[in-house]
């Protein structure tokens, strides 16, 4: 039997270790940021790092909450195009800008996640949102959504909200993250 990641969505383990990632999707560029727990500073890795890091912590720590700030789940409306998710999203849909980006680097993240750990784990899935930040920051400084991670309420999504993936099981939850940025 080949062991590999389940990834869930109710979160009810508090204790549970944090991992966050601000997910980029570059060819050259380290445009990931990425906190956890074992580390005092964020650190920026390139995608594919990003996962080999992830699936490492993952093995080595066990079940974790993965904080994506990435699009993990999807809504369409009853004729099949794409629409937004709920009030929060209005502006700066999931479909269209850097929404899209980030929805195709996670499909790819989750699914080389998956298959990169040799071990069962469980890993509690949560969407970051960080669109509508004052100024730019950097993909380590949007890490730290980490530390507010249950400070920070779920949004509502429309019913039909969907997991971008069929091994993901359930909804996962999205939180909007106001960062103060130096």
């Amino acid at each position: 039997m080949n062991k590999m990641v389940t990834f869930y969505t109710k979160i009810n383990k508090r204790n549970c270790p944090h991992i966050a990632v601000d997910l980029g999707y570059s060819h050259n560029a380290a445009s990931c940021g990425i906190m956890h727990s074992v580390i005092k500073e964020p650190a920026t890795l390139q995608f594919g790092a990003a996962i080999r890091e992830v699936a490492r912590l993952v093995e080595q720590i066990g079940p974790c909450v993965l904080i994506l700030e990435a699009v993990l789940s999807t809504y369409h409306v009853e004729w099949g195009n794409p629409d937004i998710r709920g009030v929060f999203e209005k502006g700066r849909g999931w479909y269209y800008g850097p929404g899209v980006a980030t929805y195709a680097a996670a499909i790819r993240f989750l699914r080389m996640l998956r298959e990169n750990c040799s071990s069962n784990a469980a890993v509690y899935l949560s969407e970051a949102f960080l669109s509508f930040k004052r100024k730019r920051s950097s993909h380590s400084d949007d890490a730290r959504v980490v530390h507010a991670f249950w400070d920070t309420p779920s949004e509502t999504l429309k019913d039909g909200t969907e997991p971008i993936l069929d091994f993901i099981l359930g909804i996962p939850s999205v939180k909007v993250f106001k960062l103060e940025t130096s």
